[in-house]
């Protein structure tokens, strides 16, 4: 079964009254990224446009540190960690 044919049987399977909110989202995915100003403006903005400033620079250089000599953990690990 391709994508499309997937796609197809889950609209098939959709209750009436989720139809119009199921319309909207094909429809925005289905248009050109263009079309949308906004979307446009966010696929071409740029990651970050303010300048790192020298403390910043600093402290991503000591999170880098920290990560290579293992001195943090992920949030799932945090998280046994702390019982949650």
């Amino acid at each position: 079964m391709t994508a499309r044919e997937r796609v197809h049987r889950l609209v098939d399977a959709l209750p009436d009254d989720v139809l119009d909110t199921a319309g909207r989202v094909l429809a925005g995915l289905a248009a050109p990224p263009h079309a949308d100003p906004l979307t446009s403006a966010l696929a071409t903005a740029p990651l970050d446009d303010e300048p790192v400033t020298d403390s910043e620079a600093e402290a991503m250089a000591e999170g880098e540190r920290d990560a290579d000599a293992g001195r943090v953990m992920t949030a799932a690990a945090l998280r046994v960690r702390l019982g949650l």
